[in-house]
């Protein structure tokens, strides 16, 4: 009976803080994929929970680029919280991390890198204290989601068991909506009195993923991605016309044979302390398609083929051809975690709803006359569907042409931002019957102040050149052509490439200056590939201000060779290289292609699709 009794003394005991570690140093490799540091747990009651539970989750991971990673921990059942998805930005975000719920330094997502000291987890670390069994293998899951340029390194994981485990902050990890006020982030991040509006964009991924051309048209998928702080929600309104002509919303066809309109409304929800309140605000109109026994938003999305001009803002572009599906529910098909890449932020990075605040806020979506996007979610529609297409004119030409996507285009719906809701794809037309563009492009290479130009537009009737040095304007049918320059200085020079289907122009700059006292080639500039992403052949086309070694690499993912595309001496000037995947039996996927000059290197991203 002593005996007995020690033991059962010494258990609470035993019990008050238990510690369990991995500190093998282990590389991340940076191959999109799921590593797992195991961490052996044993010695426990077969049942954690809110008595004796999961508590603390300590870790230090050094990266060069700490925003690439995710974090995870998972139990020994399978279960799996994320302790922070891709934060830190550019530096190493974790030197000494702890994660708890009586944390801190606030919310991990909210915070600053880098991460020194104790955060809320972006998922409660008591999911695991559900009365399952903590003995056994935890996993601490590390995934470097991008970029071969960056690497990182494991250093250690400590998990502590412990009574009483702290409960989770009073507005634990409840999603913000309109019963948790107090959950909802503000676009400050730091006042708690604000209209809390959606941002709605347009997805260039994924049309670039769907998207086919005919003769005589292209059909292609499109997404409305909300990336705000609100939810788009919209209602009818029950005033319902027949073009001008009030009519009863009972209507079913109006005199012209069309379906009558309802003016709908869009609801702003407004965010005041702990308090929520909204306001509703005229927003365009609503039509009823009995075909598809649903309502549908009008001029919710505008997609139209157009050449680039040298105008940024590609809504201006002149339209080839237009889509004519102007009609769309308003309902999440999808969301920025499943369709990863289709949202992005105002400098196109991708976001996951772990970087969108107050993701999953809304409750109105579908095709009825109440519907909207949640933040954090899109809708989709895929190429397949009536309408989902963009009509040709019958004398239209191959080359290189533009969809553009334009969400929102009469600026109906009140938004954090009007000027992210369109984008641009490259494409290439192929199967049309009125024949091609020509090629865009030119090379040239620089001797003192003498330029050799040679042009890439294969298929042109003739060529105008314009020097931009105050000299005249050349127009030959050659595609090679010499031009002295006055002397040192950068020179914006114009090609227009004209034959039956127009002109292609191509706007570049020269650069001639002095070679005296050079000492070094280090002197790569404006390295790019086009189309990117693109399906079929790459152009990689950089410029040397100074003579010199030039070396160009293709690289995997990984960054290991797959090989040298040129490697000589080279003048001054302007080069381009023609990277065709089949060639070097490239699949889908990420590659690199690298340019060193000198001392010095540059990579560029290519994307395979």
């Amino acid at each position: 009976m002593k005996k007995l009794f020690t033991l059962f003394a010494f258990f609470p005991a035993m019990l008050w803080a238990q510690t369990f570690s991995n500190t093998n140093w282990t590389q991340i490799p940076n191959t999109n994929t799921d590593i797992f540091i195991p961490i052996q747990v044993s010695g426990l009651p077969t049942s954690i929970n809110t008595s004796y539970g999961l508590g603390v989750v300590c870790l230090k991971i050094t990266h060069q680029f700490s925003a690439d990673l995710q974090v995870r921990l998972q139990s020994p059942d399978g279960k799996q919280v994320v302790l922070v998805d891709t934060k830190g930005g550019n530096g190493n975000g974790y030197p000494n991390t702890c994660f708890m719920e009586n944390a801190t330094g606030g919310w991990i997502q909210f915070a600053a890198p880098p991460f020194n000291g104790s955060y809320f987890p972006q998922e409660s670390v008591n999911i695991f204290n559900d009365n399952s069994d903590p003995n056994g293998q935890w996993n601490l899951v590390l995934r470097d989601v991008f970029t071969p340029a960056d690497t990182g390194s494991f250093h250690y994981v400590n998990i502590t068991f412990m009574m009483n485990p702290p409960a989770d902050p009073t507005q634990s990890n409840s999603l913000c909506s309109t019963g948790n006020p107090a959950g909802c982030q503000c676009p400050d991040g730091v006042s708690t009195d604000c209209d809390l509006l959606p941002d709605m964009t347009a997805s260039a991924m994924c049309i670039a993923n769907d998207y086919q051309e005919f003769t005589g048209n292209i059909t292609l998928s499109n997404a409305t991605p909300n990336v705000g702080w609100g939810p788009l929600e919209i209602h009818g309104s029950n005033s319902c016309f027949c073009d001008s002509v009030p009519v009863p919303c009972s209507t079913t066809t109006c005199p012209d044979g069309s379906y009558p309109k309802e003016m709908l409304s869009q609801r702003i929800y407004h965010r005041d302390g702990n308090s929520m309140t909204f306001f509703d605000r005229p927003a365009g109109t609503m039509t009823y398609h009995p075909s598809h026994g649903h309502v549908h938003v009008d001029n919710w999305a505008d997609f139209s083929l157009r050449r680039a001009t040298a105008d940024p803002d590609a809504r201006n572009w002149p339209k080839i051809g237009q889509g004519n599906k102007q009609s769309f529910c308003l309902v999440n098909l999808g969301d920025c975690d499943s369709d990863f890449g289709y949202c992005v932020d105002s400098s196109g990075a991708p976001l996951s709803k772990a970087n969108i605040a107050n993701s999953d806020f809304g409750s109105v979506t579908g095709c009825s006359r109440d519907q909207g996007i949640y933040v954090g979610n899109l809708d989709i529609y895929s190429s397949g569907l009536n309408g989902m297409g963009i009509i040709l004119p019958a004398i239209t030409c191959n080359g290189n042409y533009y969809i553009v996507s334009i969400t929102d285009p009469e600026n109906n719906m009140l938004e954090t931002n009007d000027n992210n809701n369109w984008v641009t794809v490259p494409v290439t037309l192929s199967l049309q019957s009125a024949g091609s563009f020509p090629d865009p492009g030119y090379t040239y290479t620089v001797s003192n102040t003498t330029v050799d130009f040679m042009s890439s537009a294969l298929g042109a009737d003739s060529l105008m050149w314009r020097w931009g040095d105050g000299s005249a304007v050349e127009v030959t049918s050659n595609a090679s052509i010499v031009h002295d320059f006055p002397g040192i200085g950068t020179y914006i020079v114009t090609l227009y490439a004209y034959n039956q289907c127009g002109p292609t122009v191509t706007i570049d700059t020269v650069t001639i200056q002095s070679t005296v006292g050079i000492t070094s080639p280090e002197s790569v500039v404006s390295l790019k590939a086009f189309p990117n992403p693109s399906k079929g052949v790459f152009n990689v086309a950089y410029s040397l201000v100074n003579p010199g070694k030039v070396e160009v690499e293709l690289l995997d993912a990984l960054g290991r060779n797959i090989s040298t595309l040129t490697n000589s001496q080279q003048l001054a000037g302007k080069y381009q290289i023609e990277v065709d995947p089949k060639n070097y039996q490239l699949h889908s996927g990420i590659y690199f292609v690298k340019v060193v000059s000198g001392s010095k290197s540059q990579v560029i991203r290519m994307v395979i699709m």
